[in-house]
């Protein structure tokens, strides 16, 4: 017999454009992401595939939410990853939020530090994107170092994913992400954008 998790109003968090998040009942460091509309089950199978392709490759997860596979739900097919909490055990808050603050100038300098290892860990561990943008990625406030954690729209909806194994378009690609998710941030936030370009070109 299955063992199912069953999913309580209490344990929902939040809904991206296809899937709903829950606080997993057994696991409060775990999330489950839940379909809920047309579009969806292709979303995330094109995820599920390229997080398969990470877990293969061992990457070191410094800048994305791990995978852990699926589970049986009360409703329905649902899929495990981390639950990026902060150290005094509040789930992050997502960047977007982040950047609307009104930040002090330590906030804004921890910021622009976390940014630069985001970029560096896409860059070392090859992680593609279908895009990058704010909404889709947690700010977690750690003791020994605050990081920005991407937890949706990862894969790669190319014919021909060559920058999936070759290290060299993989770089292109992601370059060509982060200077559109630049340019994003820039309208956001931009006094952030400032203190990330001062320490990248020191």
């Amino acid at each position: 017999m299955k063992n199912i998790i069953y999913l309580t109003p209490e344990n929902y968090i939040g809904k991206g454009l296809h899937r709903k998040c829950y606080r997993h009942p057994e696991d409060q460091n775990k999330c489950i992401k839940i379909n809920y509309n047309a579009g969806a089950e292709t979303e995330t199978n094109r995820e599920v595939k390229y997080y398969n392709h990470l877990l293969k490759r061992h990457i070191r997860w410094n800048c994305l939410s791990k995978y852990y596979g699926p589970i049986d739900t009360d409703l329905g097919i649902g899929h495990v990853y981390d639950l990026i909490r902060d150290d005094n055990n509040q789930i992050s808050i997502s960047l977007e939020n982040c950047l609307k603050q009104a930040l002090t100038d330590k906030e804004i300098t921890d910021l622009a530090l976390a940014l630069n290892h985001l970029y560096d860990a896409l860059q070392k561990d090859r992680i593609i994107t279908m895009t990058i943008k704010s909404k889709n990625i947690l700010y977690q406030k750690r003791h020994i170092g605050n990081r920005l954690v991407i937890i949706d729209n990862i894969g790669n909806a190319r014919l021909i994913k060559i920058d999936n194994y070759c290290r060299y378009f993989a770089k292109r690609s992601i370059d060509r992400k982060w200077q559109r998710f630049i340019a994003s941030i820039k309208k956001e936030n931009s006094t952030v954008l400032e203190a990330y370009f001062k320490l990248v070109t020191k």
